[in-house]
């Protein structure tokens, strides 16, 4: 098969779903991983997709057109229908969107104050169980988001050292003792996040034996996702730079899926209070803390 053979497929799938898989398409085009990472990295230069971990989702602008032609019934991967969710459906409180397909689109990004009043009990669960996981001598990254920045007032131990491009979290660390980096980059209130180029550039320099990220959406087809694409740069980046990965998740987050992947659902362990669908367990790994 010819590359621009390959590429018209690929962008006739990013009409109809929210994200493509090096994996799937190197199966399906009957071409190596390596020749699709290439036509995606093809891609993204033009401006026609977006690289994200492990495969590829529209640009912006693409994005929405395919949002606004979607029927509601819809069954393909990932679509965004056009219609909004009906007043009071299960989903609602935590995100924007329809339900379709076992799916839920979250497309909203919400602010620390919104996010810090969901689900507190499950993220303080969730947070306590992955501070334990903190050992002396640790460099640990960790994302910032409400459950990880519940993880500050669990962490026991005195000799790690933390990186993070939470500017609430790295206060709180450093009042604690601990010695720790703040990312430098664009620093966006809404979130109190830094996000952008300048913080995936200056991640460049870390190992990080174990990263805390955090996530907006958990689907087994779309893997990880979140609401901001500078955001989605950063969480991809720190995983790339860890050798021990960990999402902190309650279980509002499954079946939910938000603008843009950052990593495909099997790139860590997934730590939750509670697994709604069983389904999970056998695609990737888990620390659940109520079975």
């Amino acid at each position: 098969m010819l590359q621009y053979e390959r590429f018209e497929i690929i962008m006739n799938k990013l009409q109809t779903q929210s994200c493509v898989r090096v994996s799937d398409l190197s199966r399906e085009l009957g071409a190596s991983e390596s020749t699709i990472r290439r036509d995606i990295a093809d891609l993204a230069r033009e401006g026609r997709v977006k690289k994200v971990f492990g495969g590829a989702v529209p640009v912006q602008g693409r994005a929405e057109a395919a949002a606004g032609s979607a029927s509601a019934g819809s069954t393909a991967a990932g679509s965004l229908a056009a219609s909004s969710a009906p007043a009071g459906s299960a989903a609602g409180e935590e995100a924007d969107g329809p339900a379709f397909a076992g799916r839920t689109v979250n497309a909203v990004s919400r602010n620390v104050e919104e996010k810090a009043r969901l689900q507190t009990g499950e993220k303080s669960e969730v947070a306590a169980r992955a501070a334990a996981l903190i050992e002396d001598g640790d460099l640990v990254y960790i994302d910032a988001g409400t459950t990880t920045g519940c993880m500050i007032d669990h962490i026991d131990c005195e000799g790690a050292s933390f990186v993070t491009n939470g500017a609430r979290h790295a206060i709180r660390l450093a009042r604690r003792g601990f010695r720790v980096w703040l990312l430098s980059g664009r620093l966006k209130a809404k979130t109190e996040a830094v996000i952008g180029q300048g913080a995936v550039d200056s991640l460049q320099k870390y190992h990080f034996s174990k990263c805390f990220i955090g996530t907006d959406g958990i689907d087994g087809e779309c893997g990880l996702t979140t609401a901001d694409i500078e955001e989605s740069m950063v969480k991809t980046k720190a995983i790339e730079c860890s050798q021990d990965v960990y999402i902190l998740a309650d279980s509002s987050k499954f079946g939910l899926v938000a603008s843009v992947t950052f990593a495909p659902l099997g790139a860590g362990t997934i730590i939750t209070d509670r697994l709604p669908d069983p389904d999970y367990r056998r695609r990737t790994q888990l620390i659940e803390l109520h079975e």
